[in-house]
């Protein structure tokens, strides 16, 4: 219920949502669909979503919030 807060979640929903349409659908859809497709984008995708996670998680939150 901060300021700090507030501007983080919607930073946040910016970037899932730039992501989601960059890479041409959303974790799910290239998760699910895609990986039982064996679509090789979709593969390259749901790594670079875990990938982000993993960054965002180690590095950028704890940054964020000190």
């Amino acid at each position: 219920l901060t300021l700090k807060g507030f501007v983080s979640m919607v930073v946040g929903g910016f970037l899932v949502g730039f992501g989601a349409s960059y890479a041409g659908g959303c974790t799910s859809g290239h998760a699910i669909a895609g990986l039982a497709d064996l679509q090789l984008p979709s593969l390259l995708a749901v790594c670079g979503f875990f990938a982000g996670g993993l960054v965002a998680t180690h590095l950028l939150l704890p940054f964020l919030l000190r």
